[in-house]
């Protein structure tokens, strides 16, 4: 299973209290529905309608992905061309993957069939189960059970559309991005000139993954949730304190008074400590800031004092090979804003 498999709801493997919960919760009076589904045949019949329904949406977003490399593929003549991961590393790009055209061109004639297969298997299906319930006591609204069945799917796929949204989009930034850097090299610029792009490119992704830590850590704050490396050092502080005011050689009230103590300087050492990393960021951007200015101020110098190695062209690039590696972190750091809370902890504070 990949990475992006594993957000993929299975709705012939969760057990039928789940299954009837994620129905009651799909549309409005959603449990008025559930109580119809007496019988463990009448719920297998709906979970394999809803598992093809489900399995149709997956191929659906595998089908736009697969186009979104047959796109930009076709109109790059070197598409199969590959970096160096020092020339990634230098530039602060990425390795991105590049299948071969006809690799692509073959997996959407799979994926498409699939689809269709699975189109098919869903009327049918969806056809004998609308026949089915015709007979089914207490009745069921046949329009409901269908438009049901179709929003549970949704609404429990949104991670893995999440997941393949922001591949697609990944995948045009990072192509936009190499570009860039290609049409710099193809004007064939001087190593003075290289070193200054590389400079301001750095400062550039410095900054920004400055900025991603700073919002993560706000977001912290905000929700009173730590990252989990605190979270961590924390939990061992707690376990060392708890050790210590275990000892017999405390009273009961000891304890509580020094468990409590304990704990209040712990919670209070959590925001004081991600206050400090916030300032420490305000001061790292701070400094980016006046560093981006200067070269970019020496860099317009250079090109009045010697256009003709400074050309207006490089230095054009330059600048939206920048602005594309905003546009391609600011992608990166949204996402990884929803998927660290996807996974930090949660932590009550006084």
């Amino acid at each position: 299973m990949n990475d992006t498999e594993q957000y993929k709801p299975h709705y012939l493997k969760v057990s039928d209290r789940i299954f009837k919960q994620l129905f009651a919760n799909a549309i409005d009076n959603g449990s008025q529905l559930v109580k119809c589904l007496n019988t463990s045949e009448k719920i297998q019949c709906i979970r394999e309608v809803t598992e093809i329904t489900n399995n149709f949406h997956f191929k659906d977003f595998q089908e736009k992905l697969w186009q979104t490399y047959a796109t930009i593929s076709s109109t790059d003549n070197k598409w199969e061309s590959k970096i160096t991961k020092k020339f990634a590393r230098e530039h602060n790009t990425c390795r991105m993957y590049r299948p071969k055209k006809s690799f692509v061109q073959q997996r959407q004639i799979i994926v498409a069939k699939q689809k269709q297969q699975l189109q098919i298997k869903l009327q049918k299906n969806l056809s004998q189960l609308l026949n089915q319930i015709a007979t089914w006591q207490p009745s069921i609204d046949a329009t409901l059970l269908s438009d049901a069945i179709d929003t549970c799917v949704r609404h429990n796929l949104r991670r893995l559309k999440e997941e393949y949204l922001f591949k697609m989009d990944i995948i045009k930034l990072n192509w936009t991005d190499q570009n860039l850097i290609r049409k710099f090299y193809e004007l064939m610029p001087n190593d003075d000139v290289i070193q200054a792009a590389k400079q301001l490119w750095q400062i550039a992704a410095d900054e920004l993954r400055t900025k991603e830590n700073q919002e993560i850590f706000r977001q912290c704050i905000y929700l009173k949730r730590l990252p989990n490396k605190i979270e961590q050092l924390l939990n061992n502080l707690l376990d060392h304190n708890r050790k210590t005011v275990n000892n017999s050689f405390y009273d009961e009230d000891q304890r509580v008074s020094c468990d409590s103590r304990c704990l209040k300087m712990i919670n209070q050492c959590q925001f004081n400590l991600m206050l400090i990393y916030l300032d420490e960021f305000t001061m790292c951007l701070d400094r980016y800031e006046k560093t981006y200015q200067k070269l970019k101020d020496q860099l317009k110098k250079k090109n009045r004092e010697n256009p003709i190695i400074y050309t207006n062209i490089l230095i054009d690039l330059i600048e939206q090979r920048r602005q594309a590696m905003i546009q391609r972190f600011n992608r990166i750091r949204q996402y990884r804003l929803k998927t660290f809370f996807d996974q930090a902890p949660a932590v009550h504070l006084n």
